[in-house]
């Protein structure tokens, strides 16, 4: 029996798999830890593969029994869908005359030759890169949607938004508030092929069994020239190396694959996809929860009060973001 998110059935099993990208099963150990969640008991180790370099999660839960690994409490699925407005001001203008959303007539050249750099800037923060250049009939499907939140942000900015979710309650949660989301995994559920203008993956591609299956049902989908973007934690960051296994972008073992940002554009390559453009996405919360975590197990006071605040944490990430070496990285790729 194949569990969904939410449902609880025994304990979750465990199994060591071979390398996603080549096939190796010889690996050398990063780093162990426990669940820092307490969900799932036992050690998990960060293996690289000594083949091709690729991080994976060892043992990891075995497809069947996965969903249990996340409890019926995950963060995502356990909220609900606030009232989204249409993007307003000057995220409104920007859309209009550089993503080429349908907000509004385009402003003059001139101007906007001159506040390209401006809107350039704005587009590399963390809320403003979602909104992916707008496309052909405007369908974007995003995957592993959870309740829906960029689903409902993508939909008043104007895109034929839809999602896809494998937690029944989430989809639920998502369906209830007006948004159209499907309950199902990719591969594994059936959508028409090349017909989205844009797949997007919040996070979602370090959780699946098989990154390349996924991405390579992922070009399926896409319309040529469509585009598939990326977000996910990075393992060669700053971050990884000063916290090693307190750092949060682990999150073992739900995290089944751990990216670089070399074997990530490999594996999307891998699939047939072309890589447009990849960058650092500074965010000073993995650096806060890092320390929350080395706090917490080695009970010490001052990585507490280091938790707590927010300079730190933000001088840390500062630093990561001007070597290039951030906690997240993006990546836009293209079906040619």
């Amino acid at each position: 029996m194949t569990l969904k998110a939410g449902e609880t059935a025994g304990t979750c099993e465990l199994q060591s798999v071979p390398c996603d990208h080549c096939g190796c099963k010889d690996t050398d150990v990063l780093f162990s830890t426990p669940d820092w969640t307490g969900i799932v008991t036992g050690r998990f180790s960060v293996a690289v593969c000594r083949t091709c370099g690729l991080a994976r999660t060892d043992p990891q839960p075995t497809p069947e029994t996965l969903a249990l690994a996340y409890g019926k409490d995950y963060g995502p699925h356990d909220a609900t869908v606030k009232t989204t407005e249409a993007p307003r001001g000057l995220l409104r203008w920007c859309l209009a005359n550089y993503r080429g959303y349908p907000l509004g007539r385009p402003a003059p050249a001139l101007l906007r030759a001159l506040l390209k750099p401006l809107a350039a800037m704005k587009f590399r923060n963390r809320y403003w890169v979602g909104y992916v250049p707008y496309d052909g009939d405007g369908r974007l499907l995003d995957l592993g949607c959870g309740i829906g939140r960029y689903v409902a942000r993508m939909a008043v900015a104007g895109w034929k938004a839809e999602g896809l979710e494998p937690a029944p309650r989430a989809v639920q949660t998502g369906r209830t508030a007006g948004l159209t989301i499907r309950e199902g995994t990719l591969p594994g559920t059936t959508l028409p092929e090349a017909s989205y203008d844009v797949v997007t993956m919040w996070h979602v591609l370090e959780h699946v069994p098989s990154p390349k299956a996924t991405l390579e049902a992922v070009r399926r989908l896409l319309r040529p020239g469509g585009r598939v973007m990326v977000i996910g934690p990075r393992l060669d960051s700053l971050g990884a190396r000063w916290f090693g296994p307190y750092w949060y972008g682990v999150e073992l073992p739900r995290h089944l694959t751990h990216f670089t940002k070399a074997t990530l554009r490999r594996h999307i390559e891998a699939a047939g996809l072309e890589v447009e453009r990849m960058t650092s996405l500074r965010r000073p919360t993995f650096v806060r929860r890092s320390m929350a975590l080395m706090a917490k197990d080695k009970d010490s006071a001052v990585c507490r009060l280091l938790a707590r605040g927010r300079l730190i944490p933000r001088l840390l990430s500062h630093v990561a973001s001007v070597v290039g070496r951030t906690d997240e990285m993006v990546c836009m790729a293209r079906r040619s």
